[in-house]
C-alpha cells in the first residue's frame, strides 16, 4: 500500500472488518480504526470509502465521498434524510467489477453460479461501457481487484483496454478523490 500511495494511487476505505456494524458504537471503531491505519500507512488520511457505513457518520469523519451505490451511472448526490447534508456518490456496477467475472463464490453465491471468464469478453464488455460513457461525455469506475486481475491473462487485458482508452482524445484518468473534488467544485450539491 505504501508503494501504492508513493506512485499517486488514491487508498481509500474499504472497512475494517469487511462489513459495516449494525452497532453505532462499534461501526464508529471500526471507521475510526481503518481511517487512522490507512493515514498511517500511507501519510495521508483518506477521504472516500467504498463501503455501507452510515452517511453521518462519513461526512462527520471527513469522506467527501462513496463510492457504493449504483443506481445511476454518473456521480450523484445523496441524503440519507431530508434534513442531513449529501454526500457525493461516485458509483459503480458489478458489470465493471472484475470478481463477477473471474472470482468464484463471489458475494455468497455457490459456486454452480459462478464463472471465469474469458479476458477478451471482459476486454469486449468493458469496452462497449467506456464507449457508450465516453460518447455521452460521462463517467466509468472500473472495479479491480488485485487479487483477482493481478493475474499475467488479466493484466494484459487491463493494460489493452487501457491503451485503446488512451488512444481517444479527453479522456482522463484519475483518482476518486480528483473526480469528487472536481464534482464538488464544478457542480456542489443542493442545498435542501
Amino acid at each position: 500500500m505504501q508503494a501504492a500511495a508513493r506512485a499517486g494511487h488514491e487508498i481509500g476505505d474499504h472497512m475494517w472488518e469487511h462489513h459495516v456494524p449494525k452497532d453505532p458504537a462499534l461501526e464508529r471503531d471500526h471507521l475510526t480504526k481503518a481511517t487512522a491505519a490507512l493515514e498511517k500507512l500511507t501519510g495521508r488520511r483518506p477521504v472516500g470509502t467504498r463501503s455501507w457505513h452510515t452517511q453521518k457518520l462519513l461526512l462527520e469523519m471527513g469522506y467527501i465521498y462513496n463510492s457504493h451505490g449504483y443506481s445511476y451511472h454518473n456521480p450523484y448526490y445523496f441524503r440519507a434524510a431530508a434534513d442531513e447534508k449529501p454526500l457525493l456518490n461516485l458509483p459503480f456496477h458489478y458489470a465493471i467489477d472484475d470478481a463477477m467475472f473471474y472470482s468464484f463464490a463471489w458475494l455468497g453465491s455457490g459456486n454452480a453460479a459462478q464463472r471465469i471468464t474469458d479476458p477478451d469478453r471482459v476486454f469486449e464488455l468493458w469496452w462497449q461501457a467506456f464507449w457508450q460513457q465516453y460518447r455521452a461525455g460521462g463517467y466509468l469506475n472500473v472495479v479491480v481487484h488485485p487479487f483477482v486481475s493481478g493475474r499475467a491473462l488479466r493484466i494484459a487485458m487491463l493494460d489493452k483496454l487501457l491503451t485503446r482508452m488512451k488512444s481517444l482524445p479527453g479522456v482522463w484518468f484519475c483518482t476518486c478523490e480528483d473526480i469528487a473534488r472536481h464534482c464538488l467544485s464544478v457542480a456542489p450539491p443542493a442545498e435542501a
